[in-house]
This record gives structure tokens, C-alpha cells and sequence, in this order.
């Protein structure tokens, strides 16, 4: 399963931050399903290899960022 923007225009919105909050919340997912899901939504997406490649790196990093806020604040 991926998440993706089909159409953020005739939606009037960009980006996917609340598809994610609401799959989170209906479908009861934790942190580790919501990362295979944004991996998913990365591996199956129109970039090119060379962007997959560029944006997988970016996301390990970001990823990380995140998990390092997440254990120093709670």
C-alpha cells in the first residue's frame, strides 16, 4: 500500500501529511507501519531511479532526525 497525492490540485491541498494522520488513526498503525508505508509511497512512485536513490538517502536521514527528537523528548 502507498500513499500519494492522485490529484493535490482538485483536492486543493499539497503534500500527504493528513492522509497519513488519518491511515494512523483509522487504521490503528504504529511506527513502524507508518515508515514501510512511507517507503512504500517512495518505491512505487514516478521519480526516476537516480530521485529514488537521492530521496531514499534523504529520507534515512530525516528518519533518523526524527527518531533522535522523538527518544530526547519523551
Amino acid at each position: 500500500m502507498t500513499i500519494g497525492s492522485a490529484d493535490p490540485c482538485f483536492m486543493a491541498y499539497d503534500g500527504v501529511t493528513l492522509d497519513y494522520l488519518y491511515a494512523f488513526i483509522s487504521w490503528d498503525l504504529d511506527l513502524a507501519d507508518l515508515k514501510q508505508l512511507a517507503i512504500n509511497s517512495l518505491q512505487y512512485s514516478s521519480l526516476s531511479e537516480n530521485e529514488k536513490k537521492a530521496i531514499f538517502e534523504f529520507f534515512k536521514y530525516k528518519w533518523g532526525r526524527f527518531l533522535e527528537f522523538i527518544i530526547t523528548r519523551y
